[in-house]
């Protein structure tokens, strides 16, 4: 069978090749135009060829890999051509037409190329196209011969019709300019020399639109793109003076904001509300909101006065109107928002005073009350998966109200439940879970901390409380988990469209385990075969059997510029910090046992749990974390990845481990490709099970974590099957320890002058199938430098 598939891939490939020599019909005769083999670019060009390449109509044939002469596409078209019918169109489909040379599209690129020169200030440049013939007669190179020439350099800049503005106004906007310039005369702000700045209509275009942006800013709401204009006034030899010529109009205060609010209930009565809104802090008065309600019954008008960013009476300023615009869009409460002013309402409260103008608030509410269904797969590995090959299924419902008190606040209530089986049939079912999950968010930070919005001038800000109970039975293991409930309160501080700050002010978590009959033959005993030391044995006894409580106040900093999807250009940092047990110790010192400091509380009942018996353990510790990755673009179709991450968690108090669910672990897709997941380390030695013959998981972890990669990533195929073909090279580097308060053996414990030779290194290649929607990831590594063989 493998033979025929072989066979006729090779026909295919040889009729392909013979359709591709002959002649399309329709174009046979002395007149068909030669098809363009290449584009090439020549001569002094001054700009990156990437960059002039998006003048250029004239296309050659994509090419395979690059490979010279290997024109698949070319091939399928032609080859879809001859067959004809309907799989014929098909592969015409998935083909491309030859590329043949049109003058037209020739000329109009070399008339292009010459306006670009232009535009950026070249006014001498050439530009000629030229043919020549490759191998065969029906096969030409285009070439562009360019000399660009020496560019014209501006002189002189001035802004004229802005002697209106405050002094200091002035000066803020000449430093913010995009032109470089030399020192600023702050006694006559409003021109400067330029130094070293090539003429570029691109660039003065930009700086009108700075222009208007600023003006807008200030207060001046009637500037338009029309308002200015930039004369540029040639200086022999080769020099230019620009003179941006300004009409701002009038500077304008907000006045009323006037809001119309329609929901989906016609059956609601309508109603206005109207609240005085107190003035600032540089204006004699105030002024008015006003709210028409139709077809909405349940939002209160305190939800629109926390997201006005601006308030009657401010300077007009565009950021504020957007940013209330945001916020409102951000609420999840409308379908549709929109912000217009209304000039016609303009008023002066006295003669002379600046105008106000109104602003509309045109709103449009969302259903209350969704309710969705879900289905989803899983598959579970590493130390804990019930067996090799594990994969499972579950359902899942969800119910959210987006406007819970009228103010905003979305609750959400998601219940799933989930079946895995065993694909090697050796258990069958092997485990069960089912998981609440409730949350309440508010789109604004609520009391005693609503004064840190104006007091840090967020650019957004909410909070989140969560819920979430689960219990799972793992039949492989014998193992129960009879309640596992997390409850966190977070605040949310954005900083800056890239810049945010997460706040957990409370994050508890409770864990009871149990064990069914079996649980030492199927988990423990095989978990502890290749451990010596008994105060390692105790410590996964005690992990996986006994029941435990853990809380944190954690900070965490994250800046994130880049697309989530495709991660080819910008960057994503985060840095986190935590201390954590505290609670419990408080409870156990004051509150349960004042005389005694115990290390554990009294089991919770609805847990399952005893409050003799099953006592809660708790352990002290702090934790940090940094995690810093760039995506540098090395061309159109190349991307430099590399991450470096740092991860340090140490035991405080009376305690010498750090909770199990708070230590580190290596290896994985996502970490250290060439070990399977949490199979790397601790330091050179492995904690586990050997018995199967594969490498052990650590199921103990560490309390240091150092990981690192670069992976250099290349488009070698662009729009095939709507997908981008990307191939990857990678290496990684990482390797997790026990800190020095760890009991136990010393092995797998840090040391600065060790573990660096301890680093588990892999490299590999790998391949992603890039849509607009979605990646398909495919990787293959290898283990460079194991540190369990080491000599």
């Amino acid at each position: 069978m493998l033979r025929v598939v072989w066979l006729g891939l090779w026909v295919s490939l040889g009729l392909c090749v013979r359709v591709g020599k002959a002649q399309d019909p329709g174009t046979s005769g002395r007149d068909t135009p030669p098809i363009v083999a290449a584009v090439h670019l020549s001569g002094d060009t001054f700009f990156p060829e990437e960059t002039l390449r998006l003048h250029i109509r004239t296309r050659a044939n994509r090419r395979f890999l690059g490979l010279p002469g290997v024109n698949w596409w070319l091939w399928l078209y032609r080859f879809g051509d001859w067959i004809g019918g309907g799989i014929g169109r098909a592969l015409m489909a998935t083909g491309e037409p030859p590329a043949y040379l049109d003058p037209a599209v020739l000329d109009a690129d070399v008339e292009r190329l010459r306006l670009f020169y232009a535009r950026e200030g070249f006014l001498n440049a050439t530009v000629v196209a030229r043919t020549e013939p490759v191998g065969r007669p029906d096969r030409v190179r285009v070439i562009f011969e360019i000399e660009a020439g020496r560019p014209a350099f501006l002189r002189h800049v001035r802004y004229d019709g802005l002697e209106r503005l405050l002094p200091d106004q002035q000066i803020r906007l000449t430093r913010a300019t995009l032109l470089a310039h030399g020192d600023l005369d702050t006694t006559d702000p409003l021109r400067f020399r330029a130094r070293n700045q090539r003429y570029s209509a691109p660039t003065l275009l930009e700086e009108g639109r700075r222009i208007l942006a600023f003006l807008r800013r200030e207060g001046y709401a009637a500037v338009t793109r029309d308002s200015i204009h930039a004369i540029v006034i040639p200086v022999p030899p080769d020099s230019f003076d620009v003179v941006f010529r300004v009409r701002p109009g009038p500077r304008f205060r907000f006045g009323d904001v006037i809001a119309h609010v329609t929901g989906p209930h016609p059956e609601a009565l309508p109603r206005t509300d109207t609240l005085a809104l107190p003035p600032p802090a540089d204006t004699v008065a105030g002024g008015h909101l006003i709210v028409h309600f139709e077809g909405e019954d349940r939002l209160e008008t305190g939800l629109l006065t926390r997201t006005l960013r601006f308030r009657p009476g401010m300077w007009y300023n565009q950021d504020l109107l957007l940013a209330t615009k945001r916020r409102l869009d951000a609420t999840g409460v409308f379908a549709f928002t929109d912000i217009l002013p209304v000039p016609e309402d303009t008023v002066r409260l006295a003669p002379g005073a600046p105008p106000r103008l109104p602003h509309r608030l045109a709103l449009r509410t969302r259903p209350r009350h969704q309710i969705r269904l879900e289905t989803f797969m899983l598959q579970r590995s590493g130390a804990l998966a019930d067996a090799d090959n594990e994969l499972g299924a579950g359902l899942g419902v969800t119910y959210q109200n987006l406007n819970l008190f009228g103010s905003g606040e979305a609750f959400s209530l998601r219940a799933t439940g989930s079946l895995a089986l065993d694909l090697d049939a050796r258990f069958g079912v092997t485990s069960s879970q089912w998981e609440v999950r409730s949350a309440l968010v508010y789109p604004y930070l609520i009391a005693p901390f609503h004064g840190l919005e104006d007091a840090l001038g967020l650019y957004d800000a909410r909070t989140r409380l969560s819920v979430t109970l689960l219990a799972a039975r793992r039949e492989a293991l014998r193992l129960v988990l009879r309640g596992r409930g997390t409850a966190r309160f977070r605040l949310e501080l954005q900083h800056s469209p890239v810049v945010t700050s997460f706040v957990d002010l409370l994050d508890v978590s409770v864990n009871n385990p149990d064990t069914l009959s079996g649980f030492r033959e199927a988990f423990l005993e095989d978990a502890l075969s290749a451990i010596r030391d008994t105060v390692q044995q105790a410590r996964i006894i005690e992990d996986y059997t006994r029941p435990q409580i853990n809380n944190a106040l954690r900070y965490t900093l994250r800046s994130a510029r880049l697309n989530p999807l495709t991660r080819d250009e910008g960057h994503a940092y985060e840095m986190a910090f935590e201390v954590g047990g505290n609670l419990p110790y408080l409870l156990d010192r004051f509150v349960f046992s004042p005389d005694t400091l115990e290390g554990a509380l009294p089991g919770l009942p609805f847990f399952g749990g005893n409050r003799a018996s099953n006592r809660l353990r708790y352990r002290q510790y702090v934790r940090f974390t940094t995690d810093i990755r760039r995506f540098n673009r090395l061309s159109p179709r190349s991307v430099l990845a590399w991450k470096f991450l740092l991860g340090v968690a140490h035991p405080t108090g009376r305690a010498n481990l750090v909770p199990f669910d708070r230590r580190f672990y290596s290896g994985g897709a996502a970490s250290v490709r060439g070990w399977r997941l949490r199979e790397l380390g601790p330091g050179p030695v492995t904690f586990g099970s050997t018995s199967a013959g594969d490498d052990a998981a650590n199921i103990l972890g560490g309390d240091i974590k150092l990981e690192s990669s670069v992976e250099l990533r290349h488009t070698f195929l662009a729009s095939v099957l709507k997908a981008n073909w990307i191939v990857a090279v990678f290496t990684d580097a990482g390797n997790v320890w026990f800190g020095p308060r760890n009991p136990g053996t010393r092995q797998g414990r840090f040391r600065l002058r060790t573990f660096a030779g301890e680093l588990g290194v892999g490299a590999g290649v790998g391949l992603r199938l890039a849509w607009d929607y979605l990646i398909v990831r495919l990787d293959l590594a290898a283990k460079v430098h194991d540190p369990t063989r080491q000599g």
